[in-house]
C-alpha cells in the first residue's frame, strides 16, 4: 500500500515537473538527470563532502528563483556535472579509437573536444545569470504598460485588490510569472498582500519592478495615496520614453543614410561601371575579364545583396526599444 502511495506521489511530481519545464528541454533534461543518477551519487559521504566544498554556489539558489528555473542549487551543479563527465569519457574514447587510425585526427578530436568542453562548462555555468538579466529587461520593458492599468485602479480600490485584479489583465509572461508569485504567497501561503509582495521582490530579477511593489506597500502602510504616487511615476516614465523614442530616431536616420549608399547607390554604381567597361572592351583578354566581371555582377545581385537586405532589416528591428519588441503571451 506504501509503495503504490509512493508511486502515485512520484507520477504527481513527476506530471507538475513535465508540466511546468514541457517548453524548456534543457530544465526537463537537468531534472531528471538529477533524478535517475545525481541524487544516488550525492548521498555518497565523500563526493557530497567535495561536492559541497568545491562546486557547490550557494548564491546560485537565489539566481536561479531570479531566472525562474524551478531547481535546486544542487540539483543544476549536479547535472551539470554529469553532463561534463559525459562529454569528457566521449571525447576520450572518441579520440583514443582515432589515435590507432589516424594520430593526427585523433589529437585534432581530442584538443577541439577540450576546447568544446571549457565552452560547454562556461555556457551552463552562466546560463541561470543570462536568463535572469534576460528576464529583468523584459519586465522593465513591461512597466509601461502596467502602470497605466494601476494607476486607474488605484483611484477607487486597495493595494491587495489590485494585485488580485490586475493579474488578469497582464498579457506579458514575465511580468505575469511575478504577479502570480504574489498571489502565490497570499493565496497559497497565508501571507498578508504587504508581505507577499515583500517576499516574491526578493526573487524578482528587474530592479524597477522591486522598487515600485515595495514603494507601494511602503505607500500603503502610511496611509499615503497610491494614485498620486503612479501618476508621478508614469510621468516620469513618460518622459524616459520620449527620450529613449528621441534617440532611436536619430539612429534610424543613420542607418538610412548608410542603407541609401552602401545598400542602394553602391550596387547600382558599381553595376553600371561594370557595364560600361564590358561595353568599350575589345581585345579577347579583356572579353573573357568581362565575363568573369559579369558572373561576379550575378552573384552579387543575387546571392550578397538579399542577405545584406535581410542582415539590415535585422539590424532596424533589434535597434528599437525592447517594449515595442514584446509579444503579448498565446492565448
Amino acid at each position: 500500500m506504501k509503495t503504490k502511495i509512493k508511486n502515485s506521489l512520484n507520477n504527481i511530481e513527476d506530471n507538475k515537473i513535465y508540466y511546468e519545464y514541457n517548453n524548456n528541454f534543457f530544465i526537463l533534461l537537468l531534472h531528471f538527470l538529477y533524478k535517475l543518477i545525481g541524487r544516488k551519487i550525492l548521498l555518497n559521504k565523500k563526493f557530497s563532502k567535495f561536492f559541497y566544498k568545491n562546486i557547490y554556489n550557494k548564491h546560485y539558489e537565489i539566481i536561479l528563483r531570479k531566472a525562474n528555473i524551478k531547481l535546486l542549487p544542487e540539483e543544476y551543479f549536479i547535472s551539470i556535472l554529469l553532463i561534463l563527465v559525459f562529454t569528457i569519457l566521449s571525447i576520450f574514447i572518441t579520440s583514443f579509437i582515432y589515435l590507432f587510425i589516424n594520430i593526427m585526427k585523433g589529437l585534432i578530436i581530442f584538443y577541439v573536444g577540450i576546447m568544446l568542453l571549457l565552452i560547454i562548462g562556461i555556457l551552463m555555468y552562466n546560463f541561470p545569470i543570462v536568463i535572469f538579466k534576460q528576464r529583468g529587461k523584459e519586465i522593465d520593458a513591461s512597466l509601461p504598460y502596467l502602470l497605466p492599468y494601476m494607476k486607474i485602479l488605484a483611484k477607487e480600490i486597495s493595494l491587495s485588490q489590485i494585485i488580485n485584479i490586475i493579474d488578469d489583465f497582464l498579457i506579458y509572461k514575465e511580468i505575469k510569472v511575478e504577479f502570480k508569485k504574489i498571489k502565490y504567497y497570499s493565496d497559497f501561503l497565508g501571507y498578508d498582500i504587504q508581505s507577499s509582495i515583500r517576499e516574491s521582490m526578493v526573487s524578482c530579477p528587474s530592479k524597477e519592478l522591486s522598487d515600485l511593489m515595495n514603494d507601494l506597500v511602503t505607500i500603503s502602510n502610511s496611509g499615503g495615496n497610491i494614485y498620486n504616487y503612479l501618476e508621478r511615476k508614469l510621468s516620469n516614465l513618460d518622459l524616459e520614453i520620449n527620450a529613449i523614442e528621441k534617440k532611436n530616431i536619430d539612429t534610424l536616420l543613420i542607418f538610412s543614410q548608410i542603407y541609401v549608399v552602401v545598400l542602394l547607390i553602391s550596387p547600382l554604381f558599381f553595376t553600371i561601371m561594370s557595364t560600361i567597361l564590358n561595353l568599350i572592351s575589345f581585345g579577347s583578354e579583356t572579353i573573357s575579364s568581362g565575363g568573369n566581371s559579369t558572373a561576379s555582377n550575378i552573384l552579387l545581385l543575387l546571392v550578397i545583396l538579399p542577405f545584406l537586405y535581410v542582415g539590415f532589416m535585422m539590424l532596424i528591428y533589434y535597434s528599437k526599444p525592447l517594449y515595442s519588441r514584446l509579444k503579448p503571451i498565446e492565448t
